[in-house]
């Protein structure tokens, strides 16, 4: 009777199952690290602007006074940025009464920025209660 001799060896076929899920492997691979320098990207993009608002919050609210209106601007790169102030009754509406001698105002400030095919913004919010200054009160 003749032994079988010794399979020590792939065979073809499951050669090219292993390239093959090789191969899917690397694909998922790569899409994950593209991935995540798009997200990586985004991040950056979103912290520079939240930066770039606060810096702009900590100018406009250390102003001495208030005037209602917009301003806009250009910032390093390509961002943008816009303030919008106004005088808002949100406090006499809610609870009936006058803050005391001075006014509550909205303050706004949105930035602007390309990324890829779109624009994106970050848009910030607050409210600073300020007291009128002497000689700037309506007749």
């Amino acid at each position: 009777m003749r032994s079988l001799p010794n399979k020590t060896g792939f065979t073809l076929i499951e050669v090219v199952i292993a390239l093959g899920l090789m191969g899917l492997a690397l694909i998922v691979l790569i899409e994950l690290f593209s991935g995540a320098l798009r997200l990586g990207k985004t991040a950056h993009e979103y912290s520079q602007a939240a930066s770039w608002a606060r810096l702009k919050f900590e100018e406009i609210i250390g102003r001495s006074h208030f005037q209602e209106g917009r301003e806009e601007g250009e910032l390093a790169g390509s961002y943008r940025w816009q303030s919008e102030i106004k005088k808002t009754a949100i406090w006499q509406e809610r609870f009936g009464e006058a803050l005391g001698p001075g006014e509550l105002y909205q303050i706004k400030v949105r930035v602007h920025w390309p990324s890829g095919l779109k624009e994106k913004k970050l848009e910030l919010e607050t409210y600073k209660f300020a007291k009128e200054v002497p000689g700037d009160e309506k007749n």
